[in-house]
């Protein structure tokens, strides 16, 4: 006779003699734990008296049992796996839009064409410098290569943070061919204040023309 747990549907094999009494047996699912009351099989109501004793059914015995859950419990464990790295990349991924995000004002200074995308994306660059003037800046040619100089100049009535600059060099036609980020003089300046700054390039083109900015925060 097969029994059919009511829980997980698990499948047993038993002899009916097992079930042979008046009330039926309380039977437990060996897989789930479920209990159950299971009547005594029509045949041997009608054929066994009613005052013959057995000995209770207890757990059903495993040869019985249909090998179907295994398969199940592999495909479940499957699948929590793919959760479960489904859930890391999103996370790493969110993590990225937020560094990009973060950072946007060091990509946009160290390419510059990167302001549109952050633009189109809502994302404008942060304004920097603001309420700070750059004086006149003076290119130097040397042995050692091309020195650049200049000021910075707080032309407001507060206090000002000073933001790192950003000093390129571009050919007769205008294109950028070198570049450089540097840490501004002073990292604050008072009202009316002024910082001088210098760097230098080495094997610098002699046709380069200067442009020093402030770098996008």
């Amino acid at each position: 006779m097969i029994l059919a747990c009511p829980a997980c549907r698990i499948r047993y094999l038993v002899d009916e003699q097992d079930l042979n009494r008046p009330a039926g047996r309380t039977v437990r699912c060996a897989s789930c734990g479920h209990t159950w009351r299971q009547p005594q099989p029509l045949v041997i109501r009608d054929r066994e008296p009613a005052t013959r004793i057995e000995p209770e059914l207890g757990v059903p015995p495993r040869p019985g049992r249909l090998p179907v859950p295994a398969p199940r419990r592999r495909q479940r464990r499957r699948s929590a796996v793919s959760w479960v790295v489904l859930g890391l990349v999103s996370v790493l991924l969110v993590l990225a839009v937020l560094a990009v995000i973060i950072v946007r004002g060091e990509v946009m200074a160290t390419w510059p064409a990167a302001a549109r995308l952050y633009a189109w994306a809502g994302l404008p660059a942060i304004p920097s410098g603001s309420g700070l003037e750059l004086g006149e800046v003076i290119p130097a040619r040397t042995a050692d290569g091309l020195v650049i100089e200049g000021d910075i100049t707080n032309a407001g009535s507060t206090a000002r943070e000073v933001p790192r600059l950003r000093v390129a060099l571009r050919d007769p036609n205008e294109k950028e061919i070198q570049f450089k980020i540097i840490d501004p003089p002073t990292p604050r300046l008072g009202p009316g204040e002024t910082a001088h700054f210098k760097t230098s390039f080495d094997n610098a083109d002699e046709t380069a023309t200067v442009k020093v900015s402030f770098a996008p925060r």
